[in-house]
């Protein structure tokens, strides 16, 4: 069987480490989606389980599979920007070991990406035995509202992040842009997101696309956004470890080739990241606001009022 040239080309960039109890469910996911034209490149993080045994198996069975091992561990990111780069195709997809994914995963995707860099979707999230828990990503990260251009979509993203790895697919382009990802920046899927807005662009389609598996190794909790523990954690400065990478995922995003706006809206906005928790907050407080009341995403100004507010209390 030969790829048909015509037809856009898909790479899948699945990261694996001692994952052999769920990887087989998301390697039957992916190998049945309803587009099939695409390549899966898996990139094992030296497993001393039967992760690599499994990934070959398919990989006999299926051309579309290749292996590759690293010579030592790299760790999660670094293990993620390898296999992103050993892909070949028009598009790159993400996968996490152990996910599922929807039969219309990739499809869904590639018809919302339009003319962006990269596209996110929500997600389900189910619990070890992969049975639904009735929350989805987008319903548990509170956020009222989401931008509707290019401009909002960047300072969105200078404060918070809604893309979830898994859930998004990015053009090939992108890849020289954003790799390598700097070393502060602990999550790939926040920093390829970043560079996309300032490039081509980025967008969201509220569609669930994958079931996100929640047990103990991961890193997104299996509960509901608790307001008042928000406000406690807040109170007592747990968001200070937050803080501090924020500034330095900001300070790594000015090293890009940014224009003159973007690179004076990322210093302001480590100016105020650096004013929480003192007097000099307060003066920056005027200046999230007015960013954050022009955004034309939402016509509700009673809802963006309260969504400030929200996150002035929350510290952002």
């Amino acid at each position: 069987m030969e790829r048909n040239k015509s037809k856009i080309f898909i790479s899948i960039a699945l990261a694996t480490y001692n994952g052999e109890k769920y990887l087989r469910e998301q390697l039957d996911s992916i190998l049945s989606q309803s587009i099939q034209d695409f390549e899966l490149v898996a990139c094992d993080d030296c497993s001393t389980d039967s992760t690599l045994k499994i990934l070959n198996e398919y990989a006999e069975k299926d051309f579309r599979v290749k292996v590759f091992t690293n010579e030592k561990n790299l760790g999660f990111k670094k293990n993620f920007e390898k296999a992103i780069f050993l892909c070949s195709g028009d598009y790159i997809a993400l996968s996490d070991q152990d996910d599922i994914w929807t039969e219309n995963h990739l499809q869904v995707l590639l018809e919302n990406i339009g003319n962006n860099d990269l596209v996110g979707a929500n997600a389900f999230l189910c619990d070890e035995i992969a049975k639904s828990t009735g929350v989805d990503l987008l319903s548990c990260s509170k956020i009222d509202f989401l931008p509707n251009s290019k401009d909002d979509w960047f300072f969105f993203l200078l404060h918070s992040n809604i893309f979830q790895g898994a859930a998004c697919i990015f053009r090939k382009s992108l890849v020289l842009k954003s790799i390598p990802i700097p070393e502060n920046v602990k999550f790939h899927d926040y920093w390829l997101a970043l560079i996309a807005s300032v490039n081509g662009g980025v967008t969201y389609v509220n569609e669930c696309v994958l079931y996100y598996r929640q047990h103990g190794t991961n890193v997104t909790k299996n509960e509901k956004w608790k307001f008042w523990v928000k406000i406690k954690n807040a109170a007592k400065k747990k968001n200070s470890h937050f803080i501090k990478e924020q500034v330095e995922i900001l300070q790594a995003l000015l090293h890009k080739d940014l224009n003159l706006s973007h690179q004076k809206e990322v210093k302001e906005s480590i100016e105020f990241y650096k004013s929480l928790g003192t007097f000099k907050r307060f003066k920056f407080l005027f200046w999230y606001w007015r960013k954050f009341y022009k955004m034309n995403c939402c016509s509700d100004k009673k809802l963006k009022i309260s969504c400030f507010i929200k996150n002035i209390i929350l510290g952002i």
